[in-house]
């Protein structure tokens, strides 16, 4: 195998704005060509090790089914059985993984878990979600956003919820492609101050901006495209009842979507907890592109499975 650094990506800002682009521009290739073509063997031979923590649909199946539909296989590594961490050193795993296998995909809870992996590993480490970051659904989201706008310069995107990691990779997606951010969510729930500052000069270099507000409505009024995610997210079931209560006034539905521009898009991660931050009618509706963002996931992450694998 090469010794030579691999390309991971951790967050977005493992990539820069050219290296950005031309994954988006991969991933809208690889969608036009599989829907005239189907499967391709661009990655025949090639293996991923898939460690995931968190449950999944999206992540899960589109990492596996892009290693297929492109020729290679994906071995999913159950967490309680290769107990990363305790049962064995995370150095040791990425050691013997980087042995065997041609990337690594992990969903964790630590981001340090999948930095730790990268320290170590001698393959590239893609991460498909940590408590801090989710660069795939970025990339998805751009995607969209390019079918459907033609451009991502100097669009407005706001994320109405929690500044979790899904708002901090949009973030980042914006900061890179010169894209306006805004972040409506209660106080205390702003998104990492150590983000943000590593993206502050990121948004200057390339003509975006970010901005926080606490109303919905302001977020909302010359946005492009609304966002919006769970209020509690995986393993903060506890304290369930208490974010429900505070954000109950950011809820992304008709009342607040009126109050956006006519042609402003609307989309949601998933899964949607539809009553609390969306409602069923807002996801019915012809403004919503969450399926259409789910179904680039998986040309999306193909892109950065070639990316990746072919730096090696």
């Amino acid at each position: 195998m090469s010794q030579s650094k691999p390309q991971h990506l951790n967050t977005l800002l493992d990539l820069d704005r050219s290296q950005l682009e031309s994954v988006l521009a991969l991933a809208a290739a690889i969608k036009t060509e599989y829907k005239s073509m189907g499967p391709s063997d661009a990655l025949k031979g090639r293996t991923a090790a898939m460690i995931f923590e968190k449950p999944s649909l999206r992540t899960r199946v589109t990492f596996e089914a892009g290693m297929v539909q492109l020729g290679g296989e994906a071995i999913n590594l159950d967490p309680g059985q290769i107990s990363i961490g305790n049962r064995e050193s995370v150095k040791d795993v990425a050691l013997c993984l980087s042995r065997w296998i041609d990337v690594i995909v992990a969903r964790t809870f630590s981001h340090k878990m999948v930095t730790d992996l990268a320290k170590w590993a001698t393959i590239p480490v893609i991460n498909a979600l940590t408590d801090l970051h989710h660069p795939c659904q970025a990339l998805a989201l751009g995607q969209t956003l390019m079918e459907k706008r033609g451009k991502l310069s100097g669009l407005r995107l706001a994320f109405v919820g929690d500044g979790n990691n899904v708002a901090n990779s949009l973030a980042e997606l914006a900061a890179h492609l010169g894209m306006h951010f805004v972040l409506a969510c209660p106080k205390g729930y702003e998104q990492n101050p150590e983000v943000l500052k590593t993206l502050d000069p990121v948004f200057k270099k390339n003509g975006g901006s970010y901005a926080v507000t606490h109303t919905a409505s302001e977020a909302v009024a010359k946005a492009d495209c609304i966002y919006t995610d769970v209020w509690v997210s995986m393993g903060e079931e506890a304290q369930a009842e208490t974010k429900k209560k505070q954000f109950s006034g950011l809820q992304v539905n008709a009342e607040l979507v009126a109050k956006a521009p006519a042609d402003c898009l609307v989309t949601h991660c998933l899964p949607a907890h539809v009553g609390e931050e969306i409602t069923q009618d807002v996801m019915d509706s012809a403004r919503c592109v969450c399926f259409d963002e789910a179904e680039n996931r998986l040309h999306a992450q193909k892109a950065v499975l070639l990316t990746v694998i072919g730096k090696r």
